[in-house]
C-alpha cells in the first residue's frame, strides 16, 4: 500500500510536466505530442491498480481541458488504454499504436476530423513519443527509487 502512495505522489509531477510538454512542444500538422497518454501507459504497466486508475483519470481530464474536448472523452480512452496495457502481454506494442487509436477515438466522438491522414501521421509521432517518454520515465523511476520499497 505504501508503494501505491509513492507511485501516486510520483505521478503528480509527471502529470504537470506532461501537460506542460503537450502545450509547449510544437504541433505537427495539427497533431500534438502525446506525452500524457504515453505517461499513463508507462505507469499503468508498472504501478498498482489504484495509482494507474488515478493517473489515467487525472491525465485524461487534463487532456480534455488542454484540448477543449467534451469532458470524459480522453478520460474514457486513457482508462481503456491503461486497462489494455495492464492486461495484455505487449505493453510496448500497445504504446506504439495507442496514439493512432486515440485519433480514431476522437474521430468517433468529436466528428469533423480527417481521420485517415491523422492516423498516418499519428503512428510515427506516437512511436517516437513512446520511446522518449519511456526512457525519461524509466530514468526518473530509478532515480526516485519508487520500486525499492516492496
Amino acid at each position: 500500500m505504501r508503494n501505491d502512495v509513492l507511485q501516486m505522489v510520483f505521478a503528480l509531477p509527471v502529470l504537470v510536466l506532461g501537460a506542460g510538454c503537450e502545450e509547449l512542444l510544437p504541433k505537427f500538422f495539427g497533431l500534438g505530442v502525446p506525452v500524457l497518454l504515453t505517461s499513463v501507459l508507462f505507469l499503468a504497466a508498472r504501478a498498482g491498480l489504484p495509482a494507474a486508475v488515478l493517473l489515467a483519470v487525472a491525465a485524461g481530464a487534463t487532456e480534455d481541458a488542454l484540448s477543449a474536448l467534451t469532458p470524459m472523452t480522453s478520460v474514457s480512452y486513457f482508462l481503456l488504454a491503461a486497462a489494455v496495457v495492464r492486461w495484455s502481454g505487449a505493453p510496448r506494442g500497445v504504446a506504439a499504436l495507442a496514439y493512432a487509436g486515440y485519433q480514431l477515438w476522437l474521430a468517433v466522438w468529436v466528428g469533423g476530423v480527417n481521420v485517415f491522414s491523422r492516423i498516418l501521421l499519428a503512428l510515427p509521432i506516437g512511436l517516437l513519443t513512446a520511446c522518449a517518454v519511456a526512457g525519461v520515465l524509466a530514468w526518473a523511476v530509478r532515480k526516485a527509487a519508487i520500486d525499492e520499497l516492496g
